[in-house]
């Protein structure tokens, strides 16, 4: 929090994605920002968002990998604002570059693997003064609240778990982008290909008080959901809650975050593409694109469902343990969507 008299320079590297134009605009809405700089690849793209926020907007060129030159430009700034994507690839480099010019940061970063490396650079962050928030958006950000929602309603924690689903249709079809559009800015959906190497491999989960690894799609669970809502079966995915939480709850014998893509059909195809990344054989955006091809190619057989599935909100968190000494599950879900 800036003293008082004190403006604040935000750096918002991924600014020109959905999610970093509307936070942006957050953010020079309030009074004690002076500073937005839009950073992007693409200098045109960076300069669009940037118009958007009026006075406190500027464009910057950046490369949310390229940490040495990253480290320079934030030099002069008070936060650095993650949110490009995928996080396996820019969530480590943008952090390192933060504590290297010693600048306060956050992100949206989702993968786990990713999250490890950047917990390991705790001592750093600490020896430079700077803070590191990381994982305040969707999965984890709204997760990791509503997880510790249900755990406080216990009196001891043994399991927690996440369910979330993503119900794709003709309809909806912001959910999963559009595919020629990728295809021509190079752009590729970074929340999908954070998806497909969520599942891609072996995962990392909390099981009987310690990391294992384990198939996801050897690993599915039904899942009952809220109200009317039936059940869907779901598979473990390597988000970062399984990291985070046993390190503030030391007692908990298991958590776990689930995904299940509906129609359930979907979830073959997501199968079929995370194997090729984990085989080596593509990386996560041709994965993507190859997904999403595959559902525009075929949309009566990938897209037809009689599933009846909770739409306003797509997620659900459940703890169970004791409380006034009977055992006790407790689940709960956002009030509306998330955006």
């Amino acid at each position: 929090m800036p003293l008082a008299g004190r403006t604040t320079k935000v750096f918002a590297i991924g600014g020109t994605g959905r999610i970093g134009r509307v936070s942006s605009k957050i953010l020079a809405a309030n009074e004690i920002v002076s500073q937005v700089a839009i950073a992007a690849r693409d200098l045109r793209l960076a300069k669009e968002a940037a118009a958007d926020l009026g006075s406190k907007g500027m464009a910057i060129e950046a490369d949310a990998t390229n940490e040495a030159r990253l480290a320079s430009l934030v030099r002069d700034y008070d936060l650095v604002v993650n949110t490009a994507g995928p996080d396996f690839r820019v969530a480590l480099p943008v952090t390192r570059a933060a504590i290297s010019a010693g600048v306060h940061c956050c992100d949206i970063a989702a993968d786990g693997p990713s999250l490890e490396k950047v917990l390991a650079l705790d001592g750093q962050a600490k020896e430079a003064g700077v803070t590191v928030v990381t994982g305040i958006g969707h999965v984890p950000g709204m997760s990791n609240l509503i997880m510790q929602h249900a755990a406080n309603r216990l009196e001891t924690v043994r399991d927690l778990r996440l369910c979330v689903w993503w119900q794709l249709s003709r309809e909806e079809t912001d959910l999963f982008g559009d595919a020629d559009a990728m295809r021509k800015t190079g752009r590729v959906n970074a929340s999908w290909q954070t998806v497909l190497t969520w599942v891609s491999g072996r995962v990392r989960t909390y099981r009987d008080g310690r990391l294992v690894e384990v198939d996801p799609f050897e690993e599915a669970t039904e899942v009952s959901l809220p109200g009317s809502g039936g059940t869907v079966r779901a598979i473990p995915i390597g988000s970062t809650e399984p990291i985070t939480f046993p390190r503030r709850m030391p007692a908990i014998r298991s958590v776990s975050v689930v995904i299940a893509l509906l129609p359930p059909q979907l979830n073959e195809l997501l199968r079929v593409q995370s194997r090729q990344i984990a085989t080596g054989k593509v990386d996560a955006a041709a994965a993507t694109m190859a997904f999403l091809d595959a559902i525009a190619a075929d949309p009566d057989r990938w897209l037809q469902s009689r599933a009846k599935v909770p739409t306003d909100f797509g997620m659900m968190a459940t703890a169970t343990g004791t409380r006034r000494k009977r055992k006790v599950r407790y689940s709960c879900w956002p009030a509306g969507p998330w955006e």
